[in-house]
């Protein structure tokens, strides 16, 4: 199962917009579903998604997953593991709602999935080749890449 980030930048609604994407889909034999998670449509399939769709609704690689740090590091795993080793990234946290940890002690301890992955890779906090981004809302997440 492919799992998708699409980011709402304006204040359109995004039921309409999740419809729209999967009426298209569909369109091409495609068979997917979605859910709204804050300003994002989480968006999974087991269909293979051409890059052309990809890039026409800024779609991210991305997982669904609970708020429990844990599961975030080995989703972080689980994302990276197929991508070539970029030299640098950063993890930036947003969250919403009552968790054990703050944004920083949390994208600090998660961190380490990649340096799992890739020893020798660096962070870099103001132009990084890889975000591993990370947004909580309760006791959800999403977790997705952009590079």
């Amino acid at each position: 199962m492919q799992g998708f980030a699409i980011k709402n930048s304006s204040k359109k609604n995004l039921i309409p917009f999740g419809d729209k994407i999967i009426l298209d889909l569909l369109e091409k034999g495609i068979m997917a579903k979605y859910c709204t998670f804050g300003k994002n449509i989480f968006l999974e399939s087991v269909h293979q998604i051409n890059k052309s769709i990809i890039s026409k609704y800024n779609m991210y690689t991305a997982i669904m997953s609970s708020e429990k740090e844990e599961n975030i590091f080995q989703s972080i795993k689980k994302l990276i593991e197929n991508v070539d080793e970029p030299t640098n990234f950063a993890v930036k946290v947003q969250r919403k709602g009552d968790q054990k940890y703050s944004s920083t002690e949390l994208a600090r301890n998660v961190a380490g999935a990649a340096f799992e992955i890739w020893p020798e890779i660096k962070v870099n906090l103001e132009k990084p080749q890889l975000k591993i981004n990370i947004e909580i809302i309760n006791n959800r997440s999403i977790i997705y890449l952009r590079n």
